[in-house]
This record gives structure tokens, sequence and C-alpha cells, in this order.
């Protein structure tokens, strides 16, 4: 099981290289991480540019939805203008499921990585939106190899009340999923609890994932990119980033990533495509 960004990094080592589109690239930065990751043998890297990154990205889309490219990446093109054509139906990326974005961050705190959705797509929950982040949240664990993991429906408080909806939205949650033998889930349920055994009998609360929570679902897209951008910038952590539910992994970089975050990012789309030809 992957525990860590350096056993992932390792999981990948002598794959064939992957066809990766990369969508308007312009920035020093980018070029030089495409130049890294293909020395180390990663990725065959397929340009677009256009003087309209619009154009760009449809192009990138469609010969990727043909099979002609592994997976995209996101380069000098804003979030939303990207992810409006991926999800454009006649261009063949959408496979009618919902995106979002997974967080991957390894703390030296923390005994093994940990799975933050979503902090960078969905401004509003609602069951099915949650439903999703859960499913695609799956999918990056099994390639970790992680065929039953902790989830935790992250809320401020463990008491259901109409005061707090995020709680009401966690319970109804776990009720969902609640025969579903692919996981163990609980919520609502706080990040202190969720994250240590010791808060958990502290406040007196009987969890079987304290401690030991692989994915963290948030209540919000702001709080779950708080704690995620808190937990890279001054808690010494390592990171990257994923989005899951079209056709192909999508690698969505932030300019504020260090190159390593960068990498990272792209090491999960390819170790999600591992063994894929």
């Amino acid at each position: 099981m992957i525990h860590s960004f350096q056993a992932l990094i390792a999981s990948i080592k002598g794959e064939e290289p992957k066809r990766l589109a990369i969508v308007n690239p312009k920035q020093k930065y980018l070029f030089e991480l495409i130049n890294d990751a293909e020395k180390m043998g990663w990725i065959e890297p397929v340009i677009y540019q256009n003087d309209s990154p619009e154009e760009a990205a449809k192009s990138a889309v469609i010969d990727t939805a043909n099979g002609e490219n592994d997976f995209l990446m996101k380069g000098d093109i804003k979030t939303a203008t990207l992810l409006k054509i991926v999800l454009d139906k006649s261009l063949g990326l959408n496979i009618d499921q919902t995106l979002t974005h997974i967080a991957v961050v390894e703390s030296p705190k923390y005994h093994k990585l940990m799975l933050f959705t979503d902090g960078g797509i969905h401004p509003i929950l609602y069951p099915e939106i949650i439903h999703s982040m859960i499913e695609n949240g799956l999918t990056l664990c099994t390639s970790f190899g992680n065929l039953h993991p902790n989830i935790a429906l992250l809320s401020l408080v463990e008491k259901v009340t109409d005061k707090i909806p995020e709680t009401i939205l966690a319970d109804e949650t776990v009720r969902h999923f609640s025969q579903d033998k692919r996981m163990n889930i609980e919520g609502p349920i706080a990040l202190d609890v969720a994250l240590s055994k010791m808060a958990s009998k502290a406040k007196g609360i009987n969890s079987s994932i304290a401690g030991e929570t692989d994915l963290f679902v948030g209540p919000s897209i702001t709080t779950t990119n708080f704690v995620v951008k808190a937990l890279m910038s001054i808690g010494q952590s390592k990171g990257g980033g994923i989005i899951i539910g079209a056709k192909v992994p999508i690698v969505l970089l932030s300019r504020s990533d260090s190159k390593k975050s960068k990498l990272h990012s792209m090491a999960l789309g390819l170790n999600l495509l591992k063994g894929k030809t």
C-alpha cells in the first residue's frame, strides 16, 4: 500500500511514459516541470498552444478523448475555462460523472497519506456532489492499494443539529453509504477526532476511524482549501492534487505550488494510469 510520496513515485518506476496533453503552457516553471518529467521517463509531452486558450483546450480535450493522449494538465488557462470545456459532452471527455478535486497531503505528524476533498471545484455542496466526492476518493484510494479506506465527513461537532447544516448532510451521507462494504465511513466528525485516537477518547467519542482516517471530506470548499494550505505552508507537509471524474485524470497546478508538489500531482495522475496502454 502507498503511504508516502516516495512510495508513490517508486510505484510508477518502470512504467511506459504516458502522453500528457498540456493546455497552453507559457510560463517558465511549466516548461521546466515538463522537461524534468520527460527526463525521468514519466511522460511524452504534447503541448497545445493557441492565442485563444479556449481553442487550445478544445484541441487538447478532443485529442485526449480520441485516445491520442493519456491524461491532461492545466497550463496558462483559467481553471473554470478548462473545466467548462472538459465538461462539454460533445467533445468526449465528459463521461457523466461529477468532477472533483482531491488534495493528497503527507504530513510528518501523520503515519499515512491524507486525502482531502473538495477544495478546488464545488462552492456549494449537496448530497449528489458529496457522493461523487466519495466515489472519486475511493478511486484514488484503490490506486494506492487501499481497498477499504476510512472516510470522515468533517464537521465542527459530532452532534447532528439543524443549527449546523453540515452535520445534517454528513449524517445523511453516512446513512446513504451505511451498507457499502468498500469503506468505513463516519460523520459528522470533527477534524481532531478524525486525526487522533487521543482526541476521540478525551471527548468520549466512540470512533473506529479516529487516528486512522484516509479520506477527509470537508464541509465546504473554503474549509478544505484552508486546511490543505495550512498544512502545506506552515505544517511542513508535502502535497499534490488531481481531478477525477472525467475520462482521464486531470492535473491541476497552482503557481504557488512547490516544484515537488507539481511533480507529486503528475505522479498521482500517472499512478491512476498504471498498467494502462
